[in-house]
């Protein structure tokens, strides 16, 4: 796998030194502005920039493309790489449709691309082996997930510096942002709910810069807890009538897990692999998919991508009709 990387955010450097990590070229970068794009291109000594899409999809340097952009711009860049014959690898929320995020899929299998959203607990073997761990504590009642974590742009935002982070315009905002790693999560272990309330803290331009929102299973609640303009320590807690089982961290890493047996008062650990080096074992994984051409497992993700944006939906739903 060679990628051509999309996008100059946040995001950007922290995937490509991952992907450096895991011996994974870099090739090409598309900034929109070539001054924004040329430290990255400099620092990581990629060897191909490009402010035209079309010119930077042409580059037969890359096979895929990882893209970094605005949430509401994620859909076109996608499909427009995989028109060019690329494989793709979305930064989340894959998309903010499930129309859009099944157009993707669809496109991605007729044009016989690979198709993936970035989302670490996915790509985790820890993750993978949790639902045989599941099964050891008997039937589910609470789930529990939070990721808060103060964003070094809500002092602008405060100040009123409006950026995409917190522009409902550019699909921001505390779901789409953090409260989406606990949505997959859940979503990856018990597939959709049946009911979705979402009560966020609102700011004046209407983004939810924290909230909590609540789905609603057949036999059990779960509740997923974000937030950008206040801290409290990350967990995962699932509840069940035999045992508990706790990751102590943000939903995206699966390590340092926990089971808990209420029936021979018994803690275990209960995690199978060392996984020091999440984001790069994702892009690895990813590698080896393409590697072996293994389309039923990208589609068994994508199926759960195209879930995860259904309960986006639902949310953002749920608070137009109070």
């Amino acid at each position: 796998m060679k990628v051509g990387i999309v996008g100059n955010g946040m995001i950007v450097p922290i995937a490509i030194e991952a992907m450096q990590r895991g011996g994974i070229a870099v090739t090409a970068l598309w900034c929109r502005n070539e001054l924004k794009g040329k430290p990255i291109v400099e620092k990581y000594q990629i060897q191909n920039q490009y402010t035209d899409y079309q010119a930077f999809l042409n580059d037969v340097s890359f096979d895929t493309v990882y893209i970094g952009l605005t949430n509401t711009l994620h859909y076109q860049y996608a499909k427009d790489a995989i028109l060019a014959r690329k494989h793709v690898i979305v930064e989340k929320p894959f998309t903010i449709s499930t129309a859009k995020a099944k157009e993707l899929q669809e496109l991605a299998i007729k044009h016989e691309c690979m198709l993936f959203e970035a989302i670490l607990s996915r790509y985790s073997k820890n993750y993978e082996h949790l639902k045989d761990e599941l099964v050891k504590i008997g039937k589910i009642k609470l789930v529990q997930a939070n990721f808060s974590k103060y964003s070094s742009r809500y002092d602008e935002f405060r100040k009123g510096i409006i950026t995409p982070t917190f522009d409902k315009a550019h699909g921001g905002g505390s779901l789409m942002d953090l409260n989406v790693y606990n949505i997959h999560f859940v979503v990856g272990l018990f597939g959709l709910p049946k009911k979705v309330q979402y009560y966020p803290n609102l700011a004046e331009n209407g983004v939810d810069t924290s909230g909590i929102l609540i789905m609603e299973y057949p036999d059990f609640q779960a509740v997923c807890t974000a937030a950008k303009d206040s801290t409290s320590d990350p967990f995962v807690i699932i509840q069940a009538e035999d045992g508990t089982i706790v990751y102590p961290e943000r939903p995206g890493y699966v390590r340092y897990g926990e089971r808990y047996d209420r029936l021979t008062n018994l803690t275990e650990e209960i995690d199978i692999v060392v996984e020091e080096d999440p984001m790069k074992n994702e892009f690895l994984y990813i590698q080896e998919i393409i590697d072996t051409k293994n389309t039923e497992q990208m589609n068994a993700w994508l199926e759960k991508s195209t879930m995860t944006v259904a309960v986006l939906e639902q949310a953002l739903q749920s608070i137009l009709q109070g």
